[in-house]
């Protein structure tokens, strides 16, 4: 088999969690167009890539994006970079002919973001995305349903995604808390999640209206606490929309909802039937047939449970009746980028797909003052 070399620009979280996603792959699917392996890893410090060299085992880890691009054993450049550094990144890897795998969302605004695109189409290299809930077994089963008509006519969509954890006024400044390495709040850090999901379910829509709210606006630059920075980008939004039938929308993302996890909600009701899902609940979706004899006591209507579980179609090797974990999808999307390089077909996100959702992060901020 093909051996692909991967290299990871960027270590912190998202980093990681991508290496863990490629190295996994092997174990989770049979009949692999490529055998992936990390060649490299690329850090923001040398000292931490010196540590990265030391804990993961990894030998080439470096801090200069130069040095892990001029190797001609990395195919596939996965950018986990800070938002501000996307396009620079993808820029330098296309030119160097590397696959690439980008995190959400696609970049600061939506001119970086067609500049990826235009860079992408012209250098012919294959691009894929990070929108790793596509791939959860439950939102799958739900645009099996909607293709097939299940839900009838739409006519509501509601989208959250709730964390909590900013609500520490002595939580210090990260690059996701400036505007100029982050590009917006919640919205761009969770609501893309959910512009993508509605875009790759119920197709193209518009922005009607938005709103944002930044709880603290101020907080300290160092752990210390001994200086304080403004804080520019929404901790909260709401934006409102409508789908291409005249369907309203609603999509709120929340880095201040106390007591919530990653609870990624995901509300879709039509004429005959509706579906619901919850990312606590992430083995079950919901779903509601309105075809259903109702009666003395409901008949036989009301919302049931589909136990999606771990039911991925073959070629996945591990067997269905598992409960899943977060980070599977990811290991499922990284797969789908695999079949996108050897020209199978693929349901991950394209570098269109993060142009759309960069274009609605534009107008809501637009409309919200951000």
């Amino acid at each position: 088999m093909e051996r692909l070399g991967v290299g990871i620009v960027g270590f912190g979280f998202i980093g990681r969690v991508h290496a863990l996603a490629f190295s996994a792959l092997p174990f989770y699917y049979s009949d692999l167009p490529f055998l992936p392996e990390i060649r490299g890893i690329c850090t923001s410090r040398e000292e931490t890539a010196r540590r990265v060299r030391e804990e993961t085992g990894i030998s080439f880890a470096t801090h200069r994006v130069e040095e892990l691009l001029e190797r001609e054993d990395i195919d596939v450049v996965v950018v986990a970079t800070p938002n501000a550094l996307h396009l620079p990144v993808v820029e330098q890897a296309a030119k160097a002919q590397k696959h690439i795998y980008c995190d959400k969302p696609l970049a600061l605004n939506l001119r970086e973001a067609e500049s990826i695109q235009e860079i992408v189409t012209q250098s012919r290299v294959t691009f894929g995305m990070a929108f790793q809930n596509r791939f959860v077994p439950a939102i799958l089963r739900a645009r099996e349903l909607i293709n097939e008509g299940f839900l009838g006519e739409v006519v509501r969509v509601r989208a959250q995604y709730l964390h909590s954890g900013y609500n520490d006024p002595q939580r210090p400044m990260s690059w996701r808390l400036r505007k100029d390495l982050a590009g917006g709040g919640a919205l761009a850090d969770l609501g893309s999640h959910l512009i993508d999901l509605v875009h790759y379910l119920l197709g193209t829509f518009v922005v009607t209206g938005a709103r944002g709210k930044t709880f603290i606006t101020r907080r300290p630059r160092n752990p210390e606490g001994t200086d304080f920075e403004e804080v520019l980008v929404d901790d909260w939004a709401e934006v409102s929309g409508v789908l291409a039938n005249g369907a309203p929308l609603t999509i709120e993302a929340s880095r201040f909802a106390t007591g919530s996890c990653d609870e990624l909600r995901l509300e879709i009701e039509g004429m005959e039937g509706a579906v619901r899902f919850n990312s606590m609940q992430l083995n079950f979706l919901e779903v509601y047939d309105a075809r259903e004899r109702g009666g003395p006591y409901g008949g036989n209507r009301g919302f049931k449970l589909i136990e999606s579980v771990h039911q991925y179609p073959y070629p996945n090797r591990i067997p269905g009746k598992f409960a899943i974990g977060w980070v599977r999808p990811h290991i499922a999307c990284a797969h789908d980028f695999l079949l996108r390089i050897a020209g199978q077909p693929s349901l991950g996100a394209t570098v269109a797909d993060g142009v759309f959702v960069q274009r609605v992060l534009e107008s809501a901020y637009a409309l919200s003052g951000y």
